[in-house]
């Protein structure tokens, strides 16, 4: 399976991915994050029950993104989610990606609706969202303070039933899905 539980030797390049310009000027905190900083957020981590925090990986056993699934309410079976591919994945590594993690959240783990939300800014999350058959619930106006200025957030929602459908197109147009 072409996503597995992150662990401690996959931190420094979880940290490298993420200290990235490219990564970091899209997620909901910017800072440089430092290696201690980090160690210790995954022991944090670790020890909930309602987060799971995953690797990607290509055929080959490459290692190409992180997926992760955190506030997993497990009574209405919701939760929300995030990831980023490398800095230097190959072209269509994030539908690959998101493909299979949203195939596990729904198939294997059981649950019903996963949410997103993602920065105005962020033009490549918003249409990926819609690509993978997400739908706008709403959006929170000035929601976020940036390092500039405030950005508007964008809530996603998506049912599994939806999924089932969404899916067989996506799977048509990347067959390959784990490589």
């Amino acid at each position: 399976m072409p996503l597995r539980k992150i662990e401690e030797a996959d931190l420094d390049l979880m940290l490298s991915w993420r200290n990235h310009p490219s990564i970091r000027q899209s997620m909901f905190s910017q800072v440089i994050i430092e290696p201690e900083q980090h160690r210790a957020w995954f022991r944090r981590q670790a020890k909930k029950e309602d987060c799971l925090w995953l690797i990607y990986e290509t055929h080959e056993n490459r290692p190409a993104g992180i997926v992760y699934f955190t506030d997993m309410d497990r009574a209405p079976r919701n939760a929300f989610w995030g990831f980023y591919a490398a800095p230097d994945a190959q072209p269509g590594t994030g539908t690959r990606m998101g493909l299979e993690a949203i195939d596990l959240y729904f198939s294997e783990l059981g649950f019903h609706k996963l949410n997103a939300e993602v920065l105005e800014t962020n033009e490549r999350s918003l249409r990926f969202h819609r690509k993978l058959g997400f739908k706008v619930e709403g959006v929170f106006q000035d929601q976020y303070l940036g390092e500039q200025a405030f950005q508007s957030v964008t809530r996603f929602g998506l049912l599994a039933a939806e999924w089932d459908e969404h899916r067989k197109v996506l799977a048509a147009t990347f067959p390959n899905r784990s490589s």
